[in-house]
């Protein structure tokens, strides 16, 4: 029988976040590596030494090993940071409605289907 390997998961926004790094910290299948937030103080109430944090994201999405990123940023801005990491390779998960506009929700389908990465919203 193969071993189950655990999804490495970011997350980004360290405040709204908190719900998914606390659910890596006990799930069996997933495992928190990395957190980015722009408010470098947020980032500081996490105190795991193996999870890495950055202010940026460009840097976040280069996390070795990151497979999955959880978006746990303003509202207004998920579409453009799935596709970001979508084209880096990484799966998504946005926390919130995603799409502003007709234009943002066609631009994150057609960066699905040219990925092949998985997206998921959770309401």
């Amino acid at each position: 029988m193969a071993e189950n390997k655990k999804v490495k998961v970011g997350v980004f926004g360290a405040g709204r976040g908190g719900t998914m790094m606390k659910y890596c910290s006990y799930a069996e299948n997933a495992e928190l590596v990395a957190i980015c937030d722009w408010d470098e103080p947020s980032l500081h109430f996490h105190d795991d030494k193996n999870v890495a944090l950055y202010t940026d994201f460009d840097e976040f999405l280069k996390h070795d090993g990151l497979d999955a990123v959880v978006l746990a940023n303003y509202a207004n801005e998920h579409a453009p940071f799935a596709i970001r990491a979508m084209e880096e390779g990484k799966h998504v998960f946005s926390e919130v409605l995603p799409a502003q506009n007709m234009d943002e929700a066609v631009r994150l389908i057609e960066c699905v289907e040219k990925t092949g990465k998985v997206y998921a919203y959770g309401a």
